[in-house]
């Protein structure tokens, strides 16, 4: 059987890397791998008209309680409050104001952590219902139902970018990228953050590493290599590689644990015995580089 050319650097020397099972439910589905560039995609492809069939109702949270309790004041002691204002001192380590684009924003959190004095806010999300709901309570915010195509998004008029963990989601990054370049401003900012597929957890737990329970949402499987040469290709300047954020790759590593325990030892005992070597694990994932979870910012030139 002759291999497949892969997407991102044209190599043929590309085979399996494991089978992954959807933790919704949907089955098991292929995970090919370019070993010149560590790119990976889910297999068999699905066509962009089938993709939305595979996400769950439920995918994006009760945005009505949400709302709730952001405006209660609930939220703000919440762990997923503290991931989004993680976020939001991440983006303005590098820029501290102006219009920003949260793409495949979802609700809108991480828009909601963001000073509304200091950033004009806007997202983009497919799921029509839920930014009905937000822009009926959120005024202040501008979010769009649709893609990053959206023709509402003017070209050349953002100062940052963001895309947190939604680019392996997107059939086509290649495009994706193409079109952020023209979005965003000379000298503007882009982060994404994404599941690493080069990752020691990758290779360590392989079929059971949390982020492929994703599948067949997870269309894409990004390397280091492999993204910086999309940015590269798009006219972006890759400006740092981060651990982005530990938390997120805590959560990553423990649930693969514990997913390799039940699936593959039928007991939960051997995660709980095995526990304590989590904590030592990001040591181990610093001195090498290879995180869980790649964040990658890059800047647009001036």
């Amino acid at each position: 059987m002759q291999n497949i050319s892969c997407y991102i650097c044209g190599g043929r020397n590309t085979g399996d890397f494991c089978a992954a099972r959807d933790r919704h439910g949907s089955g098991i589905w292929q995970i090919e791998r370019c070993r010149d560039c560590g790119f990976g995609w889910t297999s068999p492809a699905l066509a962009e008209d089938q993709i939305a069939s595979y996400y769950p109702t439920a995918y994006l949270g009760d945005t009505r309680k949400t709302l709730d309790d952001f405006f209660s004041g609930r939220l703000a002691h919440s762990r997923s409050w503290r991931g989004e204002l993680e976020k939001a001192r991440l983006v303005e380590h590098y820029i501290g104001r102006g219009k920003i684009l949260d793409v495949g924003c979802g609700d809108g959190k991480f828009l909601w952590a963001l000073d509304p004095q200091r950033w004009d806010r806007t997202g983009v999300e497919t799921s029509r219902d839920t930014i009905a709901i937000v822009n009926q309570r959120m005024p202040s915010l501008h979010l769009v139902a649709g893609d990053i195509y959206a023709g509402s998004l003017a070209a050349a008029s953002y100062e940052a970018i963001t895309f947190w963990h939604v680019l392996e989601h997107l059939p086509d990054p290649r495009k994706v990228l193409n079109r952020v370049f023209d979005l965003l401003r000379p000298g503007g900012w882009l982060f994404i953050s994404l599941p690493n597929l080069e990752s020691l957890q990758a290779h360590l737990f392989r079929a059971y590493w949390y982020p492929f329970g994703d599948v067949p949402r997870h269309i894409c499987h990004f390397s280091r290599k492999s993204l910086d040469l999309l940015l590269k290709e798009a006219g972006m300047t890759v400006r740092s590689h981060r651990l982005f954020s530990p938390h997120v790759n805590f959560h990553s590593l423990k649930h693969s644990l514990l997913e390799w325990s039940e699936e593959r030892l039928g007991s939960r005992i051997p995660y709980y015995l095995l526990k304590p070597l989590l904590f030592a694990f990001p040591l181990l994932e610093r001195c090498t580089g290879k995180y869980g979870i790649l964040t990658a910012i890059a800047q647009k030139p001036k």
